[in-house]
């Protein structure tokens, strides 16, 4: 799963053994997936990606 912040683009979480770089990083292990989405708010992070937006049929 994608992790952005925000807010800090070089952030690490040390008790994770997570480092963004540019504000992102790719995460695989569940119990850091969680970790990281329990992060206060300040700090910026959020999950990216999800599906795209649809695009409206053209008849």
């Amino acid at each position: 799963m994608k992790f952005i912040s925000t807010i800090y683009k070089q952030l690490v979480v040390h008790d994770l053994g997570v480092t963004f770089i540019d504000g992102e990083v790719e995460v695989t292990d569940k119990s850091t997936v969680d970790a990281l989405r329990e992060l206060p708010s300040e700090l910026g992070v959020r999950a990216a990606g999800g599906r795209p937006p649809k695009e409206p049929r053209q008849s």
